[in-house]
C-alpha cells in the first residue's frame, strides 16, 4: 500500500504532467480516446513477464520503489497530443492524467505504479496507431522496468528513450522525410503512417520503416528494440524529435547509402539523423 508520504512524492513528480490541459488538436475525437492497441509481441507488454533484450549490459537489482518515473520531452518543434493506456487488469498511471497536449520543449513526468503494463501514445493527432512508448513495471522476479519504443501499429513522430544517460530504444529518424513512400497514410496526410507489417511476426520491416528496424519495433518480433534489463537504475528519459539523442542501433548514413544506393552522403535526405 502506498503511504501518504509516498503519495505526496508522487504529486510533486506529477506536477508538470497534471499541468497539461486537454485540448482538441486536429483529428482529435471527443471525449478523449481510450485505445485498444496492438503490442510488440515479445516486447515489454507481452505479459506476464517481459522478454529480456538479446544482449544485456546491466543486470541490476529490482527497484525498491512504489512507482517508476518516465520523463518525456517534446523536442519536435510543435505541440503534440499525448495519451495513455494500460493493459487489461493493469493499474492506471498514478494520478490518471488522461489525454492532453505537450507544449513545445515541455517535459512531463509520468509516474508508473507497480504491476503496470501499458503505453504512452504521442503523435500529431490522437490515434491508436501513433508512435508509442511501451512500459512495464512488474514482477515476479522483483520489480524491474521494461521499456521499448514501438512503431508496430504505425509511425507519427520519432522517439528515443535513454536510461542512465544511454539511448536504449527508439529511432530519431524522421521517416516522412526520407524519400520512402508510406504504404498506408493515416487520416491526415503525412501525420501518420500505418504499419503494414503489424501482423507479420518476423518481418522484415516495410521499406518505409526499415531505417528504424532493430532500434524501434517495426514488426512484432523486432526484439532489438527491447530495453528490458537496461533501465534498472530507474532513470528513464524519452525525447520526441529528430534532434533527440540518436540510437546507435538505427541505420547509419553509411548503411543508408548502401541500402538505397545513394552515390554519396550528400544525397541522403534530411530526415536521417
Amino acid at each position: 500500500m502506498i503511504s501518504i508520504t509516498q503519495l505526496a512524492a508522487v504529486a510533486l513528480i506529477l506536477a508538470p504532467a497534471l499541468a497539461i490541459r486537454p485540448r482538441e488538436p486536429r483529428g482529435s475525437p471527443h471525449p478523449y480516446p481510450t485505445f485498444n492497441y496492438g503490442t510488440a509481441i515479445g516486447g515489454v507488454l507481452d505479459l506476464p513477464e517481459p522478454t529480456e533484450a538479446p544482449t544485456l549490459v546491466n543486470r541490476g537489482k529490482a527497484l525498491d520503489a512504489p512507482f517508476l518515473t518516465v520523463k518525456v520531452l517534446n523536442g519536435f518543434g510543435q505541440r503534440l497530443p499525448i495519451s495513455y493506456n494500460s493493459n487489461q487488469g493493469s493499474p492506471t498511471i498514478v494520478g490518471n492524467p488522461g489525454a492532453g497536449t505537450l507544449a513545445i520543449s515541455q517535459e512531463t513526468a509520468i509516474a508508473i505504479p507497480r504491476d503496470f503494463a501499458g503505453a504512452i501514445f504521442i503523435g500529431q493527432i490522437y490515434d491508436p496507431a501513433n508512435s508509442k512508448i511501451e512500459v512495464s513495471f512488474s514482477s515476479p522476479q522483483g520489480y524491474r522496468p521494461g521499456l521499448d519504443v514501438s512503431y508496430v501499429d504505425g509511425y507519427s513522430v520519432p522517439i528515443t528513450c535513454s536510461c542512465g544517460g544511454r539511448v536504449v530504444t527508439g529511432c530519431n529518424t524522421a521517416l516522412f522525410q526520407t524519400g520512402r513512400t508510406c504504404p498506408r497514410q493515416g487520416p491526415d496526410d503525412r501525420l501518420l503512417c500505418h504499419n503494414p507489417k503489424k501482423t507479420v511476426d518476423n518481418g522484415p520491416a516495410d521499406p518505409f520503416f526499415q531505417p528504424c528496424q532493430g532500434a524501434a519495433y517495426t514488426y512484432p518480433n523486432d526484439h532489438g528494440a527491447n530495453a528490458f534489463g537496461y533501465c534498472d537504475s530507474g532513470d528513464i528519459r524519452c525525447c520526441v524529435g529528430i534532434n533527440c539523442p540518436r540510437n546507435p542501433k538505427q541505420y547509419s548514413k553509411r548503411d543508408l547509402q548502401e541500402l538505397y544506393g545513394y552515390a554519396n552522403e550528400t544525397e541522403i535526405p534530411a530526415g536521417f539523423a
